[in-house]
């Protein structure tokens, strides 16, 4: 079940670091500077009340950040606002507990290591990028989550697809307890060796 609810946290507590995080490109400090003369505002209303500082960050951002940047920005910001922190932020932060405390328990008493697929999907063609809608690639992350909201080591080992007019691979994943990374690489070794 909490395997279920993990990509949702995991892009609640991504957004809320990356909005945190890149407030700080200002295009003085850090960033890309910008003058806003090279940005075109398209005549935008809400940028003509800006101060020439906000007019500076407006430019600098623009310019320097991408769809995705942008768009994990604002789920960020919103996710942190102060009348959704609880019920985002905050359930989010608990259900990463839980979920590392769970892999924590399995590979300490079950298993030694967990050997899961990296994607569930092929990738797409470069050409057709534009075509793939995001939440569809944000739901392809579901499998490299739980690592990654735990706190542990994973090593993802790529293999080639079985079809011979193919030039796509994908890959398997091993995760491991912390401090048992050896085992890791080895195992990661031995599926390596195999493809």
């Amino acid at each position: 079940r909490l395997m279920q609810r993990a990509l949702a946290a995991y892009y609640v507590l991504v957004s809320a670091e990356a909005s945190s995080n890149l407030c700080r490109y200002d295009g003085f400090r850090y960033g890309v500077a910008v003058a806003e003369e090279e940005v075109n505002f398209n005549g935008n209303s809400e940028t003509s009340d800006f101060t020439p500082l906000e007019r500076q960050y407006s430019a600098s951002r623009s310019f320097g950040f991408g769809t995705e940047v942008k768009r994990r920005i604002l789920c960020g910001t919103s996710v942190l606002s102060s009348d959704r922190f609880h019920t985002y932020y905050e359930a989010a932060a608990k259900l990463r507990a839980a979920l590392a405390e769970e892999m924590h328990s399995t590979l300490k008493e079950k298993v030694d290591l967990l050997l899961i697929p990296t994607v569930l999907s092929l990738p797409h063609k470069i050409d057709q990028g534009s075509l793939v809608d995001p939440t569809a690639m944000f739901a392809n992350d579901v499998m490299t989550v739980p690592a990654s909201l735990s706190g542990l080591p994973a090593l993802s080992i790529p293999r080639q697809t079985q079809e011979p007019s193919s030039t796509f691979s994908y890959g398997m994943q091993l995760i491991s307890s912390r401090l048992n990374e050896s085992m890791m690489f080895q195992a990661g070794k031995v599926l390596e060796c195999m493809n």
